[in-house]
């Protein structure tokens, strides 16, 4: 299949976060990477990472958020093709993502990547908003940006991304460990995973090939398994025990956060995510399981 004419620019959002950076970074290192430039937002254009971001080729920073989704085309400086949205979760999730959807259209968006989540397989997606607060805002988003699409008078389409759970989340520090105590709560239930590297992956070849996933929904998924799996894993790797913070820490976290971290978890326990390993890796062999993710990820540990 052929690759889009050159050249494309892509509207990144959260370009120095582990999604938006992983994107860029696919971008740039595929063989498709000069018929794109990629227009990197972030809110402080003078930090240390996205002084390193503007100094890459085809690409250009810009300082803004989501508050003023207008703004960051007219920052942009010229016409954008593709847009790949993420938002934080916060009060302010749905409002943020209409807005750039609203944005993208009034300035003639081709293709709209949107980083969304998995709500228990690709037919409950669909349908179910769920009870967890910042799932329901993903779903509310999904649902304007098709309506939305359908009816831009440039007939933009978009990729709906639903990832899992991300490997990210375990980390050396107390966040990391309240989430591994939190998992391991769970008792034989697993949960599913994936990288934010791989969701920057299948971001890029939505861009790369939008006909191909041409108003399409992917949930994606690197491997699934219960704490005390993946610790066997762990031990293997880094040489002793997973980290994880006191019961009485993980259970006060979902306890305070009930509308957020709380709600997950039971959610996570009473119905859990549906997508398929074999699926995702069939599209993309490189996939990381949970072994491939710490052999990359392991410094802060050893």
């Amino acid at each position: 299949m052929s690759t889009p004419a050159s050249p494309r620019t892509i509207l990144v959002i959260g370009a120095i976060g582990k999604q938006g950076g992983a994107v860029i970074d696919h971008i740039l290192a595929s063989k498709e990477a000069k018929s794109f430039h990629v227009i990197a937002v972030t809110r402080d254009s003078m930090s240390s990472k996205a002084l390193k971001l503007a100094s890459r080729p085809r690409v250009t920073v810009i300082e803004g958020d989501l508050s003023n989704a207008e703004k960051l085309f007219t920052a942009a400086e010229r016409q954008v093709w593709g847009v790949y949205s993420v938002q934080i979760n916060s009060d302010s999730e749905e409002q943020h993502g209409r807005g750039l959807i609203d944005a993208a259209i009034a300035h003639g968006i081709s293709h709209f990547v949107y980083s969304s989540c998995d709500r228990g397989g690709p037919e409950k997606s669909a349908s179910d908003p769920t009870d967890v607060k910042n799932f329901a805002a993903k779903f509310y988003i999904e649902k304007y940006l098709e309506a939305r699409a359908a009816s831009s008078p440039q007939e933009m389409t978009y990729t709906l991304l639903r990832p899992v759970t991300f490997f990210d989340n375990l980390t050396p520090d107390i966040h990391g460990r309240g989430f591994a105590r939190m998992w391991e709560q769970l008792g034989s239930k697993k949960l599913q995973f994936i990288s934010t590297d791989d969701i920057g992956w299948f971001a890029a070849q939505s861009f790369f090939y939008p006909e191909q996933h041409r108003n399409e929904a992917i949930t994606l998924v690197g491997d699934e398994l219960t704490q005390p799996d993946a610790d066997i894993i762990f031990r293997e790797v880094i040489g002793h025990s997973m980290p994880m913070a006191p019961c009485i820490i993980g259970s006060a976290v979902k306890f305070v956060q009930k509308d957020t971290v709380g709600d997950m978890f039971r959610w996570f326990e009473a119905h859990g995510y549906g997508g398929s390993v074999d699926e995702c890796r069939l599209t993309y062999p490189r996939l990381r399981d949970f072994r491939s993710w710490l052999k990359d990820n392991k410094g802060g540990w050893v």
